[in-house]
């Protein structure tokens, strides 16, 4: 009787790792498959319009996007026009910084106005407007 459960053990020390290769593996290909799907962003359609770069300085810019829907982005993050002043202010850290704003062009007027007057509110000096190339 000893000896079998010494066997029994014997056996138990072995580890097929077969199994575990294989959900791996499928794991895996899920991965593969759904991570295009999962960075995918907001659509903005910007306004077509052949215009000079701007110059590149040290200054690391914000970049503000506004999209058709009416949802305000301050870097990837989604920010609501009431609490845009507060977390400009936060960003800005009191140092001037320059502000990208990316607008879709289906954007009514009065819209984009509020959040310029918003930008003026906080200190924003500098706002460069993003548009896409007519060639493109």
């Amino acid at each position: 009787m000893a000896g079998k459960v010494s066997d029994d053990l014997g056996d138990l020390a072995e580890i097929n790792v077969t199994p575990l290769v294989d959900v791996m593996l499928v794991l895996l290909i899920i991965f593969i498959i759904t991570a295009p799907m999962l960075v995918q962003g907001l659509k903005v359609n910007l306004p077509k319009q052949d215009a000079p770069a701007l110059s590149a300085k040290s200054d690391e810019p914000i970049i503000l996007t506004l999209t058709s829907d009416r949802i305000i982005l301050l870097g990837d993050e989604p920010v609501h026009l009431k609490l845009l002043p507060d977390r400009l202010g936060a960003e800005l850290a009191g140092s001037p910084r320059p502000v990208f704003l990316k607008a879709d062009e289906s954007l009514p007027y009065g819209f984009v106005i509020q959040v310029l007057a918003v930008l003026d509110q906080v200190g924003v000096e500098q706002v460069g407007m993003v548009t896409q190339p007519e060639s493109a």
